[in-house]
């Protein structure tokens, strides 16, 4: 029990008598004005908030009464970049498709191009049907599949066919077509932001949502608005959770061109930025004339064709203004490089319109798209699946420097040889001398032919017995040649500069290596994978 003094109990009292007015009082009218006022702003706050969302779309994921995707599944093989006469081991890929209607799904290229068997799936797995590719562009990541038997063509029955529409601008809100747990179908809006030119050979639609995006996000899956596709997804960043989008203009582009072209044009040429001015007053540029240096020319580029120099100066492509960073103001994509806009204005087979200066004049001129500063180069890209060529000869290995062997050897050991880089760079030299392709002795497996070069590797081969080589076809000609000691002398681009095989001896190594490691010694001509099976199996 606890006893209070008289002093406590008054002050007890008092306590009490507070608490009790404090509970009956009132709002004053300024007090409840300012309550109604507080209210009241926040209620217009939350209008504007709701009207902002309203705007823009953005609501939160919704079911989908129907599914409008497809798997697309792919068994693949490469070969190995090293090693080219054996292919690595089989992988699976599973990515989506929407349909497009007449029997044609549309996807991401991805591995289409190395498949070995491609299938179509409805989500559900409640059916599975051989396909087959129509058409890919690995360029701009797109392909085009479709059943290989017409009796599979009912597989379609289960889904919409969708249209393309109008591409995305920045600001725009569109609806990504996903699944829960491979089944149930969700939508999601998601906002374009911004443009994305590191991803990809074509500036991409980088997009947002407000909401959670499902777990399983998938390559070659639609974003839709209107019904209408005005996007793929190109690669999701779980990071940053944003997607990199094909717009519609290129899968347009995509559907409109040849089978075995791309769409994405290659002028040929190097540019650099104009920040010194001293050498901006030296290319005698005027105050706030902004453009890119052309540093480099790919002398069967459309560029150099069409009479840009070494020195020029780009100020504009089909009239819009390069600024001081080198980017154009792009109608769809905002602000972007110059050489992603001009892959991305046009397809191959029309041409681009720049603004040039030269020696202090402007004038403009019309550069041809197409690939040529590729496909005409000594160092060329191949289509990716075709089977590398290549000449294993006494257990030295030689290959064609080409774009898709130096790319991966750059990826796996992060830089290049020097031999490489310089034989990259003097495309001009190369073709100047009558060289189609660079042949470079890139492995050395030990035999009694090698005994003493165990260090070489990574150098280019400049001449077999004196003689200039100029293909890798013709490199084996000259390597079959006779000569009369039976000797073979190599000219390479490093020490020891020469370097010489005895020919009887490679021969015996040779079969040593075609019984127990390599049966296929050579591979000389892009044959298709089914003509190199075949080859393989004969030897």
């Amino acid at each position: 029990m606890i006893i209070m003094n008289k002093f406590q109990q008054t002050a007890f009292l008092l306590f009490t008598l507070c608490v009790a007015l404090l509970g009956s009082c009132k709002p004053t009218p300024r007090t409840a004005n300012d309550h109604r006022a507080e209210t009241e702003r926040l209620e217009d706050e939350h209008q504007v908030v709701s009207r902002t969302m309203d705007e823009a779309e953005v609501v939160s994921p919704t079911r989908q009464t129907a599914a409008d995707l497809l798997y697309v599944c792919v068994t693949y093989r490469s070969y190995n970049p090293y090693r080219p006469w054996e292919m690595e081991a089989g992988h699976f890929v599973k990515t989506s498709g929407v349909y497009l209607g007449n029997g044609q799904v549309l996807t991401t290229a991805g591995k289409l191009p190395t498949a070995t068997y491609l299938e179509l799936r409805l989500p559900d797995q409640s059916r599975a049907v051989p396909a087959r590719v129509i058409k890919a562009d690995p360029d701009t990541n797109l392909a085009l599949v479709t059943v290989q038997h017409e009796d599979d063509a009912d597989i379609f029955d289960k889904v919409s066919a969708h249209e393309v529409g109008a591409p995305l601008m920045i600001g725009d809100v569109a609806q990504l077509q996903s699944l829960i747990n491979d089944t149930e179908p969700v939508q999601v809006d998601v906002r374009a932001e911004s443009a994305n030119e590191h991803a990809a050979l074509i500036p991409l639609m980088t997009m947002r949502s407000h909401a959670p995006l499902p777990q399983m996000i998938e390559p070659g899956m639609p974003l839709l608005k209107n019904g209408r596709i005005v996007g793929l997804v190109h690669n999701y960043e779980s990071n940053s959770q944003s997607l990199n989008i094909i717009n519609a203009e290129m899968i347009r582009r995509f559907l409109l061109q040849e089978s075995d072209s791309s769409g994405v044009p290659v002028i040929g040429g190097g540019m650099t930025l104009l920040n010194d001015p001293v050498f901006r007053k030296y290319l005698k540029l005027e105050d706030g004339t902004n453009g890119l240096y052309v540093s480099e020319l790919v002398p069967v580029g459309s560029a150099a064709a069409a009479g840009i120099r070494k020195g020029d100066v780009i100020v504009s492509v089909e009239d819009m203004p390069v600024n001081a960073s080198g980017v154009c103001n792009h109608p769809i994509y905002g602000k972007i490089s110059v050489p992603m806009v001009i892959r991305s204005l046009k397809p191959c087979g029309e041409s681009v319109t720049l603004g040039v200066i030269r020696d202090g004049k402007p004038f403009r001129v019309s550069v041809p798209l197409n690939h040529d500063a590729l496909d005409k180069s000594p160092i060329r890209r191949e289509k990716q699946g075709t089977p590398p060529r290549y000449v294993m000869w006494g257990g030295m290995l030689f290959q064609p420097l080409t774009h898709n062997y130096l790319d991966a050897l750059e990826a796996r050991v992060g830089s290049l040889p020097i031999s490489f880089v310089r034989a990259k760079h003097d495309v001009e030299e190369l073709l100047k001398q009558g060289r189609t392709e660079p042949v470079a002795l890139t492995l050395l497996i030990p035999t009694p032919a090698t005994l003493g070069y165990d260090s070489l590797g990574f150098c280019v081969v400049e001449k077999v017995n004196g003689e200039l080589v100029r293909s890798l076809e013709h490199f084996a000609e000259l390597l079959d040649a006779p000569t009369p000691d039976g000797t073979v002398e190599f000219t390479i681009d490093r020490a020891p500069y020469k370097i010489y095989m005895d020919q009887q001896l490679a021969n015996a190594s040779n079969d040593v290596l075609r019984r127990n490691a390599i049966p296929n010694l050579r591979r000389l001509r892009e044959a298709t994978r089914d003509e190199s099976s075949v080859v393989e199996r004969r030897h």
